[in-house]
């Protein structure tokens, strides 16, 4: 009887001791990933968008949660993503231009992409509602905007009659736009002029900006996905050197720095704030292939009076009234 007890007791106190050493292990802290390139033009760092959402999750990096944060520029984005995954990352949060290399580096880490494009046409997910594989994210672009942006000029200046719109086609092929251009201005009655910007167009744009022509419009759009930001910047100051009121496609964009007069937009740290949450999910333990695709919620209006005043033209109320920056 002795023997049996003294058997029990040991038995007993191996299973407190096993029990014990697994309570005194300190739980796993995720560890997440984030890839993107260097913030240009002004832009904002998204990521403080992403740890702001964290925060507002409880998470508290150090204690209950890891980032780790590559930047680098395009070339190097492969060897970044490939070093993430080499880290065994929980979840790769990847802004716009880094979700290719991250796609290319694991087919199996989640990944929460802040897509620019249709993920769709551009085969990054099989569905919005079921992305299927390890990717989901969320957008920045819908069908309507481009309707929008010719709204927001012809509440600028009514009296627009002829607009000029800079396109990038690589951009076009990845979200079409144009069409919910041409189909707001039937409805305004606006004659629409189609300027095609390639990668390699600068000097064909510098030329095109000083045509007769090109500077008897009244307004002009530019939309998403200029891939330099000298492009950019040469398109602004076609507008304030012939006093033409143009809206830009991106708000992230420093406006005061850049010279334009207007921009509309997803608002991108928002967009990163809301990944948080999509990130929040898979540490929880659902797959990236039962989350659906989120559309993007909020938008920015941005305003430079200074660009205003340059070029002579007064800002409706109404459009001050709607912005949510403007730059005095």
């Amino acid at each position: 009887m002795k023997s049996l007890l003294s058997g029990l007791v040991v038995t007993v106190a191996l299973l407190l001791t096993v029990v014990l050493a697994e309570a005194q292990q300190p739980a796993k802290i995720p560890q997440i990933g984030y890839l993107n390139i260097p913030a240009r033009g002004g832009a904002r760092h998204l990521s403080g968008g992403f740890r702001q959402g964290l925060r507002e999750l409880g998470y508290v990096e150090g204690q209950n949660i890891i980032v780790n944060e590559r930047i680098g520029e395009e070339a190097q984005l492969p060897s970044l993503a490939a070093d993430l995954v080499r880290l065994k990352m929980d979840v790769i949060f990847a802004q716009a231009r880094a979700i290719r290399a991250a796609m290319s580096a694991t087919t199996t880490t989640p990944i929460v992409a802040a897509f620019t494009g249709d993920p769709v046409l551009n085969k990054l997910v099989t569905t919005l509602d079921r992305p299927g594989g390890n990717v989901t994210g969320i957008g920045t672009l819908t069908p309507e905007l481009g309707g929008k942006w010719l709204e927001l000029i012809r509440q600028t200046v009514p009296s627009a009659k002829q607009v000029a719109v800079f396109w990038y086609p690589s951009a076009e092929e990845s979200f079409p736009l144009g069409k919910s251009v041409e189909s707001a201005a039937r409805s305004l009655g606006v004659d629409l002029r189609w300027e095609k910007v390639g990668p390699t167009a600068g000097s064909w744009l510098y030329t095109r900006l000083r045509s007769a022509a090109l500077r008897q419009v009244d307004a002009f759009i530019v939309l998403p996905g200029f891939s330099g930001m000298s492009l950019l910047d040469d398109i602004a100051d076609f507008g304030v050197r012939n006093r033409i009121p143009g809206i830009f496609g991106r708000s992230d964009l420093d406006m005061e720095q850049l010279g334009g007069l207007m921009a509309y937009g997803v608002n991108r740290f928002e967009q990163s704030r809301r990944a948080a949450y999509i990130v929040d999910k898979i540490i929880k333990g659902t797959k990236p292939a039962q989350l659906p695709v989120e559309s993007p919620k909020s938008f920015e209006l941005v305003i430079n009076l200074k660009v205003a005043k340059e070029i002579g033209i007064t800002i409706p109320a109404r459009m001050l009234a709607w912005a949510d920056r403007v730059i005095k």
